[in-house]
């Protein structure tokens, strides 16, 4: 692609780091976010007052402590849709909530990583699956399904939303047809310098990339600069840790939408104050679990 520079945040200096690989692709996607937002173009999707989220994080903390942004988020170049600017300024930080099939893919995902892999790529892997061979992942998830303990020490923290809250979707499915819009009006190339021969399923599949957050960056980024206009929250995205050794788990585990990761954006230690412990207001430890089997039974 040719070189590019963002029309809306051009930098006289950059510092790259974490995993915002390629400066150009997060320009062009937050030019195109940014673009869209303004039009009322970007997908959304609204949550109601009263849906019920997950957390899976260090047993030791809270209820209160689990749901705040934790303190140095914005500057964690980790994390898929929060963390430092490309000119080294803070960025936004955020609360990462799912739904309940989201919160156990990403457990089993982050559980069953390779250390090995890490050591070599800096990003850890899940296992490979051989033929003939069980498959771990799957396994994992069917553990945590019949009462094992969450792994690391870890509990489960449930939450209910006390307000709506908007979400630009950051899905494939919902921006497919922004991108394909792009493409067949020629924005795609006179406005975001896109070659005609880039095929669209990359152009789509940049926003899920497992170890290049560039693309996702950008969405977000422009999607939190803009919220002061539009009131999105965040944004929410497929659970990016649907894979097993063999592929693509397939059960929706009592959750229709088959697994939904939503970044409630922030400053690092906030309260996110949409958010309440789902248990009654004397007791609201009683939202935390132990296992996925027990916060599974409660919500049925």
């Amino acid at each position: 692609m040719p070189t590019y520079q963002s029309r809306y945040q051009p930098r006289r200096q950059m510092i790259v780091s974490g995993k915002i690989q390629n400066p150009e692709t997060y320009d062009r996607f937050y030019d195109i976010a940014t673009d869209a937002l303004l039009r009322g173009q970007l997908p959304s999707m609204k949550l109601a007052a009263g849906q019920l989220v997950l957390r899976v994080v260090n047993g030791a903390l809270t209820i209160a402590q689990a749901g705040s942004i934790a303190p140095g988020s914005s500057m964690n170049g980790n994390n898929r849709f929060s963390g430092p600017r490309l000119d080294g300024r803070h960025g936004q930080g955020a609360l990462y909530v799912g739904t309940v099939a989201g919160v156990l893919r990403e457990a089993a995902h982050y559980a069953l990583q390779t250390p090995a892999a890490s050591k070599i790529t800096g990003a850890p892997a899940p296992p490979l699956w051989k033929p003939g061979a069980p498959d771990k992942t799957r396994e994992f998830m069917q553990q945590q399904k019949t009462g094992a303990l969450a792994p690391g020490g870890q509990r489960f923290h449930l939450f209910r939303l006390k307000q709506p809250l908007l979400f630009a979707d950051l899905r494939l499915s919902a921006l497919a047809p922004l991108l394909q819009r792009l493409r067949s009006s020629g924005e795609a190339k006179s406005r975001y310098g896109i070659v005609d021969w880039a095929p669209i399923d990359m152009l789509i599949s940049a926003a899920s990339e497992s170890q290049d957050y560039s693309a996702a960056r950008g969405l977000a980024d422009a999607v939190f600069d803009q919220a002061g206009r539009t009131g999105h929250a965040g944004v929410c995205a497929a659970s990016s840790r649907a894979d097993t050794d063999s592929g693509m788990v397939v059960e929706f585990h009592g959750d229709p939408t088959g697994g939904l990761i939503f970044a409630i954006f922030g400053q690092d230690g906030a309260m996110v104050s949409a958010l309440e412990p789902a248990a009654p207001a004397n007791h609201p430890a009683a939202a935390i679990f132990d296992t996925f089997a027990a916060i599974t039974a409660a919500i049925v």
